[in-house]
């Protein structure tokens, strides 16, 4: 193993979590340079982390420093041209999520990395900040027998600030997109099918949907029920996964595995070490993956080939709401 150089693109809010997920790891991860249009923000981000090098675009930052790897924060709706960017330069990419807006636009920048030679993952970080990770081994081992349903509630009051509020996806696009990546990853299957319905409620300031309800079926059988409300006066996040022999029981504080002579309490309990203040380090986990298959010369688990089947159901879930009917997939390729 070596530490890799890393710059980082956008200095939102976001980007401060890379910092709190790079820092604790300089044996592995070393942000040498960042790059921003707002040039306090640069400023600001510099004196706080000690980075080294800041520029106000990204084509200086390229020109005038040197670095391996290009995590990237800003809006998905100008990050198309970023990761060109990166890959023309041959520079290797962890985008944050969601990957992109579209199918489309996911599948360009795949191209595009490929093309160029360049590696690219996606910070899928609730995969360990929410127990996904830990089901999908137990249920890949068969502790609950072969899986019938997920059944998935997410509600929260959250009102955003910025960019987020200005864009016609909202909610699925905020946290449905770890939800949707979380089935994926639990079930080691894609999508069949997806039917969604959104709204949007007065009580959140925004321009698109704060409420949605979707059901998904997967090409294994499993059917999922899924429910997500940022407009909730009673807070509820769980994933009950249904499995012909037993149960699995998800928050984000860890899981209990339930079979027929344990149905009230569980048989076993796991607690999670990346729930709350750990998340950062969740994060860093999921780009520790990606280097390591650098170094292996693998594809990692996280990689934007394997995204391109989560913004695909994404994207079908909001295709679903705009024109009133299913969306299918064959094997999470949408039809």
């Amino acid at each position: 193993m070596k530490p890799f150089t890393v710059a980082i693109i956008g200095c939102g809010n976001i980007s401060r979590m890379h910092f709190e997920a790079s820092l604790p790891h300089p044996e592995r991860i070393q942000v040498v340079a960042v790059c921003d249009a707002e040039t306090e923000r640069v400023e600001e981000i510099c004196r706080r982390y000690k980075v080294p090098h800041g520029f106000p675009s990204l084509g200086e930052m390229i020109a005038r420093s040197a670095w391996e790897i290009g995590i990237v924060c800003t809006p998905t709706n100008v990050r198309s041209p970023v990761v060109e960017t990166l890959a023309a330069a041959g520079k290797h990419i962890f985008v944050e999520k969601p990957f992109a807006d579209t199918y489309r636009e996911a599948q360009t920048m795949v191209t595009t990395c490929e093309q160029a030679g360049v590696r690219i993952a996606v910070n899928q970080n609730f995969r360990y900040h929410y127990p996904f990770e830990l089901a999908h081994s137990l249920v890949t081992q068969g502790e609950i027998g072969q899986v019938v349903s997920i059944a998935h509630h997410d509600l929260l009051f959250r009102q955003d600030s910025g960019w987020r509020t200005q864009l016609k996806r909202h909610a699925l696009s905020v946290m449905g997109v770890h939800w949707l990546d979380g089935f994926r990853r639990t079930l080691s299957d894609e999508a069949a099918s997806v039917v969604c319905h959104t709204r949007s409620s007065q009580a959140i300031q925004c321009v698109g949907e704060t409420d949605s309800s979707a059901i998904i079926t997967f090409t294994r059988g499993a059917l999922v029920s899924y429910v997500e409300s940022f407009s909730a006066l009673r807070e509820r996040t769980e994933t009950v996964v249904l499995g012909e022999t037993g149960a699995l029981v998800l928050t984000y504080d860890g899981l209990g595995l339930f079979d027929r002579d344990h149905r009230s309490t569980p048989r076993r309990h796991w607690e999670n070490p990346y729930r709350g203040s750990h998340k950062p380090e969740a994060t860093f986990v999921g780009f520790d993956l990606f280097l390591t298959a650098l170094e292996q010369g693998n594809e990692s688990a996280n990689s934007g080939r394997d995204n391109l089947k989560t913004i695909a159901l994404l994207d079908g879930a909001y295709r679903s709401a705009e024109e009133g009917r299913p969306v299918l997939f064959d094997k999470g390729v949408p039809l």
